[in-house]
């Protein structure tokens, strides 16, 4: 993973690689092959600082395009790149075991000095040190790290995050229209898999075969974000449906639905129903069978930046106690 931050890393100060806004975009929406190893630029320290001074001091609500807006005018370091991988792909109820597990003294809000507990942990192995500020540290904590994150913030952020990525990838192959193509929607779909691309070929060229004249063969942006917000909770999808895989019993689209209301919450509009099976239905008998869906989405789907990065292996509340244990004995 480190060397896939390297090959996107654009930025270089005290010895130690950054990223850019742009840089961490393209690190995590990039799909195959060999990523391009860019040119880097050795910033001073007034150059360094001057990008710190930039950055944005306060969460907002519906700030959907802050990696953008950064553009090259952001230093974001390799803890950081895999703190903010390793949420990318996560439901929306795993936020708060997050929160929990950084937020050591559990009084619902986190200080820069609990943050920097876990950028250390994800750097352990890498070796560099992690720097006084980055722009991510100043956006949360401010420059002198008074600053602090309440839990409400904290969701705001990475419903944000996983947003402005959706935005991003859908606006890309939808050249700034408000929809894409069923056929643009499947390519996005099984661009996020490791199927190789004879298999892949196979379901993009089904849905352009069951392709119905005079019909809505379209999806908008918000109907692609349910969609991919549903594979973060694949396995609670899986659990749904497991007593018809037991049963050896297809699944209808009324059973699909039903599934997924109960594993997020919301129903999926009628069109992503259809969709869904229109790509899945290996024989077009109007069911799917557990191999057909669950096998590909649960199996072949390929986490954002190339990596599932997770915390360290044993429980919540053991890491918790370590970091809690060393923040007394260096206080």
């Amino acid at each position: 993973m480190f060397s896939h931050f390297c090959s996107f890393s654009s930025l270089n100060y005290n010895s130690e690689m950054f990223m850019t806004g742009t840089d961490f975009l393209q690190a995590v929406l990039w799909k195959t092959g060999k990523p391009p190893l860019k040119p880097r630029e050795e910033l001073n320290a007034e150059q360094f600082q001057t990008i710190l001074d930039s950055a944005p001091r306060h969460i907002n609500d519906n700030e959907r395009e802050l990696f953008r807006n950064l553009g090259e005018n952001a230093v974001i370091s390799f803890p950081e790149f895999l703190f903010l991988v390793s949420i990318l792909s996560k439901p929306r109820d795993h936020f708060l075991k997050t929160f929990q597990m950084i937020d050591i003294d559990s009084n619902w809000v986190l200080t820069k000095e609990e943050f920097e507990q876990v950028e250390n942990m994800f750097a352990e192995g890498e070796g560099g040190e992690n720097p006084e500020n980055t722009t991510l540290k100043v956006h949360f904590f401010k420059m002198d790290g008074s600053g602090i994150i309440t839990f409400e913030d904290f969701v705001k952020f990475l419903d944000n995050l996983q947003k402005e990525c959706l935005e991003l990838e859908f606006t890309e192959k939808s050249l700034g229209k408000e929809r894409i193509s069923d056929r643009d929607f499947t390519e996005l779909l099984m661009s996020r898999t490791t199927l190789c691309d004879e298999e892949q070929q196979r379901y993009i060229e089904r849905v352009e075969q069951r392709r119905e004249i005079d019909k809505d063969n379209s999806v908008s942006f918000a109907q692609y974000a349910q969609f991919m917000n549903l594979l973060n909770d694949i396995h609670e999808l899986e659990i749904a449906l497991r007593m018809f895989q037991i049963a050896k019993k297809p699944v209808t689209p009324e059973e699909f639905q039903r599934a997924v209301q109960v594993c997020t919450g919301y129903n999926f509009e009628d069109r992503l129903i259809e969709l869904t099976f229109k790509i899945f239905d290996d024989d077009g008998d109007g069911h799917l069978a557990h191999d057909e869906f669950m096998k590909v989405m649960k199996d072949k789907i390929r986490k954002r930046g190339t990596v599932e990065a997770t915390f360290p292996s044993g429980s919540w509340k053991a890491f918790r106690k370590c970091v809690h244990e060393h923040m007394l004995r260096t206080s």
